[in-house]
């Protein structure tokens, strides 16, 4: 039986490192071309590893690759600045994420009014009732007094 080399510890690092550097170069080439593509927009780190070709975050989330998740980061953190501190019109604008927990925030507190106008409602109603069947019971007794008399 012949011994066939399956690679050397060298050639494995030095594979493992041309792996690092051409996943850093796919995710730098997707940094610039957002920036020409999407200046004013949010990118998300999905886009930047999915639109670099790769199948997953891992190489994004290794530390060589820091410095790309800082451009992604600072890049959404300047928009966001421009968003809250540009014109009256800006400022005044919120993001539907916002809006929608509001609204949300807004149901939840309509329906604890709701709920609490329809337990009073309630109540009103069995007083109703109590106080028409006393009342009846004041007249039938009303009645018999002045039918002894």
């Amino acid at each position: 039986m012949k011994k066939i080399s399956r690679g050397s510890h060298q050639g494995l690092l030095k594979n493992r490192e041309e792996t690092k550097r051409l996943n850093t170069e796919a995710l730098w080439q997707q940094v610039q071309r957002l920036r020409k593509e999407k200046p004013s927009t949010l990118w998300s780190y999905k886009e930047v590893w999915q639109g670099a070709g790769l199948k997953s975050n891992v190489a994004l989330n290794s530390p060589w690759n820091a410095s790309i998740k800082e451009a992604v980061s600072e890049h959404n953190r300047l928009l966001r600045e421009q968003a809250e501190g540009g014109s009256a019109g800006q400022a005044q604008r919120k993001t539907l994420r916002i809006t929608n927990k509001e609204l949300r925030n807004e149901i939840q507190q309509l329906k604890i009014e709701y709920d609490k106008a329809l337990s009073k409602m309630a109540i009103w109603e069995a007083e109703a009732d109590f106080y028409q069947r006393e009342n009846e019971r004041l007249q039938r007794k009303i009645e018999r007094l002045l039918e002894t008399e």
